[in-house]
């Protein structure tokens, strides 16, 4: 007779403040501003959980986005009251990849009326990718992207981002 479920032994339960729940202060930001709001923007439900998760951890208000197309409608429809600190880009997606989207992004913050936050100091914008970004500096540095972070990141890794990009636009 194969064992059935009840069979199995009970999986233990993770304790509440383990460590993978545990708060990341991020230096140079300041939490008592209020939580930093992050557009993310991944093709991958698994990268957007684990990626909303750690930045939670570091005080982050993520909206997620699963494309291109979705993310440009939400940055058109935050655009009124300059919703986003920093935006992070999957480079490779179906459809409208990282860097176009990146670029579009550009153009709507380059329409903006005068005095709009994102003229004076526009949104930072990094690419999340798996691959070796050099051959591609020239590329993104056109369509405006800031910085990159190579995935699977640490959370230190992550902390340091947004160490160096949040105070840019704060």
């Amino acid at each position: 007779m194969s064992p059935g479920f009840r069979d199995h032994p009970r999986l233990r339960r993770r304790r509440s403040g383990s460590i993978r729940d545990r708060k990341i202060d991020v230096p140079g930001v300041d939490p008592n501003e209020g939580p930093l709001r992050i557009l993310l923007v991944d093709d991958s439900p698994v990268n957007l959980a684990v990626c909303a998760r750690l930045l939670g951890r570091m005080g982050c208000q993520v909206e997620p986005a699963t494309t291109g197309e979705y993310a440009l409608a939400m940055f058109r429809d935050g655009c009124p009251e300059a919703r986003y600190d920093l935006v992070l880009i999957d480079m490779n997606m179906p459809g409208m990849n990282g860097m176009e989207t990146s670029k579009e992004i550009r153009k709507m913050e380059a329409d903006l009326p005068p005095g709009h936050p994102y003229c004076d100091r526009p949104v930072p914008i990094l690419i999340l990718t798996s691959q070796d970004p050099g051959k591609h500096l020239a590329d993104m540095h056109r369509a405006g992207i800031n910085d990159f972070l190579l995935k699977p990141f640490q959370p230190e890794v992550v902390c340091e981002a947004l160490s160096k990009w949040i105070p840019v636009h704060a």
